[in-house]
């Protein structure tokens, strides 16, 4: 692809100092697919030369951006190749320097496809200054593309972009589209099948759908209520996953102050607040709630295996019928504090907000 770029100005205002003519720059950019017309690369004083595209030693591409596999087998060469080149470009482009300094395709071959030599953590190439900038989750994102053993790496792009786009929300610059609700011992497998069928697609007016999954989205090393009210709170969509496991432990919360704490039953009673604040006017990022009702697959030789049941043939109307009519303090206190922390309005109805009548609001959605 070749581009021009234009050095000096173009014209004169008044009272400014004449500039000279535009001159014009041709330059190449080769988006690593060229290839040099002459050996280039194999001079160490060459300060350029791990930037340039070569092909020697059966090899072809541009070393410092080269996965580990392009030096070892390039048979094994698989489209999270080309996660580990772009997140080279992005550590490059934040820390100034490239994770690997090589300058020829031998150094790379010693140097980078070298297993036992670990990718430098991004946070460790930049100054006291910048350092401060970079999130956990961002350096995280660039140690993933750019970890040497394929099986560990981002295995597409989308991945890698979709979890950068977490950075962005993070920030403040962005929001994620849905927000998956679920109880592990029961949708966790539900959970998993929604978010892939749903996450990285785009919707009819080409807008991309960037789904939250604690299991997906929380940092290594991060308190779990952290990630999970970045992800409530800057979400447009929250689906609550409902089956007859995710109702059942709801049964043994008896509205006293010896109940355990359930989370997913905090999660419900914050989105409900989160959309009552939403429907009269004051500022949340939700916009809707879109619960799935999920019955009990069939067992196997049932003549409508593998498919679910239907939820409310399955025993649920009893067990909403016998849930608490009394709210349960240790986690209408949790959501209570959970909002207040954060400047929501909304903690001391929380406080008041039975059980039965968070399932039976979450049903009404459906009705």
């Amino acid at each position: 692809m070749v581009t021009s770029a234009f050095r000096g100005g173009r014209g004169r205002r008044a009272g400014a100092a004449a500039v000279p003519k535009a001159e014009v720059a041709y330059k190449l950019i080769d988006l690593g697919t060229a290839v040099a017309l002459t050996d280039v690369g194999e001079d160490e004083n060459d300060s350029h030369a791990s930037l340039m595209t070569v092909t020697q030693l059966e090899f072809a591409g541009t070393p410092a951006y080269s996965p580990p596999e392009s030096f070892i087998d390039a048979k094994t060469v698989s489209f999270c190749s080309d996660v580990w080149s772009l997140a080279a470009s992005i550590f490059h482009l934040v820390a100034g320097r490239l994770p690997f300094e090589v300058s020829s395709v031998a150094a790379a071959a010693s140097i980078i496809a070298d297993m036992s030599k670990h990718t430098p953590d991004i946070r460790d190439c930049v100054s006291e200054e910048k350092r401060a900038t970079i999130s956990q989750a961002f350096a995280q994102v660039i140690a993933r593309g750019l970890e040497k053993d394929m099986s560990k790496r981002y295995q597409t792009v989308d991945d890698m972009a979709s979890d950068l786009y977490g950075c962005l929300v993070s920030r403040g610059e962005g929001v994620y589209t849905a927000f998956i609700s679920y109880r592990v011992s029961s949708e966790k497998f539900h959970a998993h099948l929604l978010y892939q069928l749903l996450n990285n697609t785009v919707t009819p007016a080409g807008n991309r759908v960037i789904v939250y999954l604690d299991a997906k989205r929380l940092v290594k090393g991060e308190d779990w209520e952290q990630g999970f009210a970045l992800g409530l709170l800057n979400s447009l969509v929250v689906v609550p996953l409902v089956s007859k496991g995710m109702l059942e432990p709801l049964l043994e919360l008896q509205g006293t102050d010896s109940d355990r704490q359930d989370n997913v039953l905090k999660e419900l009673i914050i989105m409900q607040t989160l959309m009552e604040e939403a429907s009269e006017g004051r500022g949340t990022t939700l916009r809707s709630l879109f619960p799935i009702l999920v019955g009990a697959p069939y067992d196997e030789g049932h003549a409508s295996y593998p498919y679910t049941g239907n939820l409310f043939a399955q025993g649920s109307p009893a067990i909403v019928k016998h849930l608490s009519r009394l709210a349960s303090p240790p986690t209408a206190a949790a959501v209570a504090n959970f909002l207040e922390s954060r400047g929501l309005p909304g903690g001391e109805e929380a406080r008041a907000r039975s059980v039965a009548q968070v399932v039976q609001e979450l049903f009404s959605v459906q009705a």
